[in-house]
């Protein structure tokens, strides 16, 4: 295999992988830490599955064995530094006081990148969005609220919209609403979490339009998306900024809007209409 972390092993181990497998994979996703100090039987017995497996995984992955995996493993938490060492480190680089030239230097990278995006990219983002029965947007933990929040935004300017950010069983009930002739965002960093897999099992299932938002690393949460747009968090191994993302999405409503104009005038019409309705005319909305 060419990829050399944990993560990106797991993220191009698609093919010829069993349910069995699969969840095992999930596990180690999960529980890293864990899996550093754990036997084969213990791992197996955690994961549902057998100590055979484990290492019939394990040397799937490209590793000599569970001794190899563990570096692997260990090399890979050294990566992930806490949220607390991000801030100190993104604040100890920046080379200024805490301020807004701080936050400007952190920001200009992704505005960059956004403003560079060919015209091509977002006519196919538009168009499919546009085309599609529903648009879903994906995003888990922080991204979670920034899915909800273009959602929303989608619905007010009159395309059918809705955020995907459980986890655990209850995104089962999410994945099962993704129906032919959607169309799917996903905002995805880093490693590939079960719920990351799941979704793209089912968009390449109905192959659907899958568009990745994702960051400028070396990692790759999930290769199957039809279009990756790689949008600057901050500084590598820095704390993990959203703006640019919002950014983006917030120049896709307005593309959107002028591809649409008269689908979003009248869906902004209606949205007031029914605010009038609860405020009173009165509050002129």
């Amino acid at each position: 295999m060419n990829t050399s972390t944990f993560s990106d092993r797991i993220s191009s181990y698609n093919a010829a992988v069993s349910s069995v497998e699969q969840r095992l994979l999930d596990w180690l996703a999960r529980n890293r830490e864990t899996a550093l100090h754990a036997s084969a039987a213990e791992i197996a017995a955690a994961a549902g599955t057998s100590d055979a497996t484990v290492i019939r995984t394990a040397r799937k992955l490209g590793y000599a064995g569970l001794a190899e995996l563990r570096r692997a493993l260990a090399e890979d938490l050294r990566r992930d530094l806490t949220l607390a060492d991000r801030m100190t480190r993104e604040l100890s680089q920046s080379g200024a006081a805490p301020g807004l030239e701080t936050s400007t230097q952190a920001l200009r990278a992704a505005l960059d990148v956004i403003e560079a995006l060919e015209d091509a990219v977002v006519s196919e983002i538009v168009t499919s969005i546009v085309a599609a029965r529903r648009i879903h947007v994906f995003g888990i933990g922080p991204s979670g609220f920034i899915a909800g929040y273009f959602a929303v935004q989608l619905l007010r300017l009159g395309f059918d919209a809705r955020a995907l950010s459980r986890t655990g069983l209850q995104f089962a009930d999410d994945l099962v609403g993704i129906e032919s002739e959607d169309t799917v965002i996903a905002l995805a960093y880093d490693r590939p979490y079960p719920e990351v897999r799941a979704l793209f099992d089912r968009t390449t299932r109905l192959n659907l339009p899958t568009f990745l938002i994702t960051s400028n690393g070396p990692r790759m949460p999930d290769p199957r998306a039809r279009l990756v747009l790689r949008v600057p968090r901050g500084r590598t191994d820095g704390f993990g900024l959203h703006a640019g993302t919002l950014a983006l999405l917030e120049g896709l409503l307005v593309a959107l809007s002028a591809a649409e104009p008269d689908r979003t005038k009248a869906a902004l019409e209606d949205l007031n209409s029914a605010r009038e309705t609860l405020s009173g005319a009165g509050m002129g909305l």
